[in-house]
């Protein structure tokens, strides 16, 4: 494999076990490492709404910072003139990077939730019949809810476009 393949690979890897390490929401070793690739930490409001959204963590930090990190990467590397490094970059899934990344920080579940879900959408599912239905739109790569009315842009929690552009 190629030598800059590898140290792009190496870097990915870094952030990403950076990331999945911090504590929840991450911390200042986090924010040290999203100062060095000029990103700006989320402020302590986006933070508090996300970690009081649907979309629990149990550990690591957000994964939309963790996005931006990767694109900075990728950014990085794209201008190498490397012809098999700038195939990599293309390659380069982050929407299935972040999703995997959400799977390792979310808290487990256990049978105990299953039964608790179950046993709460029964009664909201059978009693509204009558009642004006509601929905609300979900990020297609982690399942977040639109946090915001008029959020039409990216997803709130992990950075995925919520609509594709027509």
């Amino acid at each position: 494999m190629d030598e800059a393949i590898k140290n792009f690979n190496r870097e990915i890897d870094a952030v990403s076990g950076a990331a999945f390490q911090s504590a929840k929401g991450g911390d200042e070793n986090w924010n040290k490492i999203l100062n060095s690739y000029g990103v700006a930490p989320l402020g302590d409001d986006i933070k508090t709404v996300l970690l009081n959204s649907e979309m629990k963590i149990s550990r690591g930090a957000f994964p939309i910072e963790l996005r931006k990190v990767y694109e900075k990467i990728l950014i990085k590397h794209s201008s190498s003139g490397n012809p098999a490094l700038e195939e990599a970059i293309r390659n380069f899934d982050i929407d299935a990077k972040i999703k995997s990344y959400y799977q390792k920080i979310k808290p487990f579940g256990g049978m105990n939730d299953i039964f608790k879900n179950a046993s709460a959408t029964i009664t909201k599912y059978s009693q509204g019949m009558q009642k004006e239905k509601h929905s609300t739109m979900k990020c297609k790569n982690c399942g977040a809810p639109r946090l915001e009315e008029m959020q039409y842009d990216n997803c709130l929690f992990c950075g995925s476009i919520l609509f594709e552009p027509a």
